[in-house]
């Protein structure tokens, strides 16, 4: 499970910043679509406000078309159809849904299993006890693991999955808004946008390039100002709802970890991983991948540790 927590700075904070920035030379576009259950937000700097929303649109229907193929509440959904299907034997899916497993398995073997998008067995046993107001008995959560582990998919080039065991299903909520978002930036891009943020409800932000005459984007994480610029943030929140794949129950953290690294994906999957993780082998984790700093947070918003503060640009404190 991934917390629907508000860390970025308020959209209209934002906005009110920037609007008056060199108004008279590029226009701010700004538009929002709900999706993959969230509300997203795209703002753009163009010097053409009607390519500017073309492109705008465009990124969100891509958005709204990932939303279709990888959410795992809709029964039409590609996922879905493999989720029901992959124990019988190999299915066509997706390039999409492919590439987004590929980097989920990824993940899974660098964590040593602490990211696991098999989890959703899991999850939907604890839901459900979580409902009746009770916690899963360690006979419970046994028998939910059985069919919990990535090594029980596999996949073969280019399209096609299965899973090895016919109770194995997969949730993409820990890795999918952040594929979503970046899959928005590579079409911003491609329509020559150079002035853009887009932001999947707080919880996986990327900025490309930086409003005119300022540094980047500010973003809040915690209580201090962040500035991004040609990279991405993902925030995790625990509010012991977020299970370890690994004991099969809520992880015992109660805190918030943001990370910074250049891709959405990455993003997201890692601060899934990290706000289960003890800080000290989070840190171990965070030594496999060079580009990426974090941020790790009490409760309150105070900032408890960072790796890699070298390359945290902080705006000012508060």
């Amino acid at each position: 499970m991934r917390s629907g927590n508000r860390l970025g700075l308020p959209l209209a904070l934002v906005l009110l910043a920037l609007a008056a920035v060199r108004a008279d030379t590029l226009s701010l576009v700004h538009q929002q679509r709900y999706a993959m259950g969230t509300m997203f937000d795209i703002i753009v700097y163009h010097a053409s406000r009607p390519d500017a929303e073309r492109s705008i649109e465009r990124a969100m229907d891509e958005i709204v078309r990932l939303d279709q193929v990888m959410s795992h509440y809709k029964a039409d959904s590609n996922l879905s159809t493999l989720n029901r299907e992959g124990g019988s034997g190999f299915i066509v899916v997706e390039p999409s849904l492919y590439e987004v497993i590929q980097e989920s398995i990824w993940f899974s073997r660098h964590s040593n299993g602490a990211f696991d998008v098999t989890i959703a067995p899991l999850l939907r046993q604890w839901k459900q006890a979580l409902a009746e107001g009770r916690r899963l008995s360690a006979a419970e959560i046994a028998d939910a693991q059985r069919c919990v582990g990535y090594e029980q998919i596999e996949v073969s080039a280019p399209d096609r999955i299965r899973f090895r065991s016919p109770c194995v299903q997969l949730d993409l909520g820990g890795i999918g808004k952040g594929y979503a978002v970046d899959r928005a930036i590579a079409m911003l891009r491609s329509d020559g946008i150079g002035h853009a943020l887009v932001n999947a409800g707080g919880s996986s932000i990327t900025a490309l390039g930086a409003p005119p005459g300022t540094k980047g984007w500010p973003v809040t994480v915690g209580r201090k100002v962040l500035t991004l610029r040609d990279s991405s943030l993902s925030t995790s929140q625990q509010n012991g709802e977020i299970l370890d794949p690994r004991t099969g129950s809520p992880a015992e953290t109660m805190t918030a970890v943001s990370v910074l690294t250049r891709r959405a994906t990455a993003a997201d999957a890692l601060s899934t991983t990290l706000v289960i993780l003890p800080i000290e082998e989070g840190v171990r984790l965070l030594g496999r991948f060079p580009d990426a700093s974090a941020v790790w947070m009490s409760a309150g918003g105070d900032v408890r540790t960072a790796y890699g503060e070298s390359r945290l640009q902080w705006l000012d404190s508060r």
